[in-house]
């Protein structure tokens, strides 16, 4: 594990692949691609083998305490050499950072839960996806309770007042994680405040037992693995320690439009009866798996339902048919490393409509379900 998050030292092996995003992101990316051998080799061979002894059939719920920094590497994307086959696929994996909390969310989850919502919907202003997520999501809670922060009123302060009581907390915002001091990683807030890990620590007791915490932002997922590697600070056990019984983190900087459109259709499962394990899951598969045009259809159907205005759509609907990002998208040169070298990627040789624009891993494994 140490080799293959470190290699031959600091600055190789994943976590030295992970700070190139930007500069070399052809370099990432071909990270990504590759994890899934090797994860396969480390954990997921020996791990498949081991759960279809015990007898459990395909798509049950395995439930991993992970060892220091195994929890930042997307297990689900462990894959067979020979039949390509990836450990999601079969298994429906969670993270839990103890058994006292895997016990506490799983008491929680028996508990009947009235849905209500407290969304904080692009904060900085500069996420424009993140405005459409933000409309498909709470159209979701459409009748339900609930409050939502943007970029006018989303301070900290008042995002901490309109969690309290809420069943469901979305985040769709921008995060970033602090290598040198977890309890300073967090959201970003209106202008350029952070909601840290050392905040919502403190705000422990008074924001109420949500049922589900969706962190749709970039390394939410993310914890200290060099100082307190067995500890887990980072905002998934910091939540679960505040008394959510689930949280959905991210491990790497996400793409905000591949996100927009998971986000959606988890809650589409979710909210339709589907455990948000089992949610998130499914909607991985169904975003990696869909083709442009059927991505153009869904979000037709639910733009009309969550009346966006059409012209809001034309950017999202011009990237699934070019499969290009604008030039002055952060993400541009991450879609041009795709269409330019990626083993995984748009099929050039297909119709713009048959293409699966998100087939890459990147795309949708860096999710991550903590909780039950």
């Amino acid at each position: 594990l140490d080799q293959l998050m470190r290699g031959d030292g600091n600055t190789g092996g994943w976590l030295g692949a992970y700070q190139t995003q930007g500069p070399r992101y052809a370099q990432w990316l071909a990270a990504i691609e590759g994890l899934g051998p090797e994860l396969w080799a480390l954990i997921g061979e020996s791990m498949d083998k081991g759960l279809k002894a015990r007898g459990l059939n395909p798509g049950a719920r395995v439930a991993i305490l992970p060892t220091g920094a195994l929890g930042l590497l997307p297990l689900g994307v462990a894959q067979d050499p020979a039949s390509k086959r990836r450990l999601a696929e079969t298994w429906e994996m969670v993270q839990v950072p103890s058994f006292e909390a895997l016990a506490a969310a799983a008491a929680q989850t028996t508990a009947s839960v009235t849905p209500s919502l407290a969304a904080v919907i692009n904060p900085t202003g500069d996420l424009p996806f993140a405005e459409i997520e933000g409309a498909l999501v709470t159209e979701r809670f459409a009748g339900r309770s609930q409050l939502k922060l943007d970029t006018s009123v989303a301070t900290a302060d008042l995002v901490i007042a309109a969690l309290k009581g809420k069943s469901h907390w979305h985040f769709a915002s921008h995060g970033a994680f602090d290598w040198n001091d977890a309890r300073r990683s967090g959201l970003i807030m209106r202008d350029g405040e952070r909601l840290t890990v050392g905040r919502l620590i403190e705000a422990h007791g008074s924001l109420g037992r949500p049922r589900l915490v969706v962190l749709s932002a970039c390394e939410t997922g993310l914890y200290d693995i060099d100082r307190n590697p067995d500890e887990f600070v980072g905002l998934p056990a910091t939540l679960m320690q505040a008394g959510a019984a689930g949280v959905v983190g991210s491990l790497w900087q996400v793409d905000d439009l591949a996100t927009a459109l998971l986000m959606a259709k988890f809650y589409d499962l979710h909210l339709g009866g589907v455990a948000p394990p089992t949610a998130l899951r499914q909607a991985q598969a169904w975003l990696r798996n869909s083709t442009g045009a059927e991505l153009e259809a869904y979000v037709g159907a639910a733009a009309r339902q969550a009346k966006i205005e059409r012209t809001k759509l034309a950017d999202l609907n011009g990237v699934l048919t070019s499969g290009q990002r604008s030039t002055s998208s952060r993400f541009a040169g991450l879609w041009e490393a795709l269409a330019a070298g990626s083993e995984v990627g748009p099929q050039t040789n297909s119709a713009p409509g048959a293409k699966r624009p998100f087939e890459h891993p990147y795309f949708w494994a860096g999710f991550v379900y903590t909780g039950l």
